[in-house]
């Protein structure tokens, strides 16, 4: 389908053709999707599990410092908890920065 109307149609003729052009690009708008509000709850879950895997990790290996090198339990994990806080939160701000 072209922008051009037929050779040697009438004006009523391309007014009609306009219209069903005009309708089918409704309908083709009407079937977008808005991704909006997906893109945001992508965004927090993938800033709950930087935080959840930060501080699961940190405390992972303040239990393996405190078992296995140090043995000065808790603080190991205590440590490593804080630690692993600490850098899922810069995670989730430098990611949000680079987003907007």
């Amino acid at each position: 389908m072209t922008d051009e109307p037929p050779y040697g149609s009438s004006p009523d003729d391309e007014l009609k053709d306009l219209d069903d052009r005009l309708k089918a690009a409704e309908a083709r708008q009407r079937k977008t999707v808005d991704h909006g509000a997906e893109v945001g709850a992508n965004q927090g879950y993938l800033a709950l599990g930087e935080l959840v895997g930060g501080i699961g990790g940190g405390l992972g290996l303040g239990w393996l410092v405190d078992t296995y090198l140090l043995g000065s339990k808790p603080w190991g994990m205590i440590a490593g908890a804080l630690l692993g806080m600490v850098a899922a939160v810069y995670l989730i701000v430098k990611r949000g920065q680079s987003a907007s």
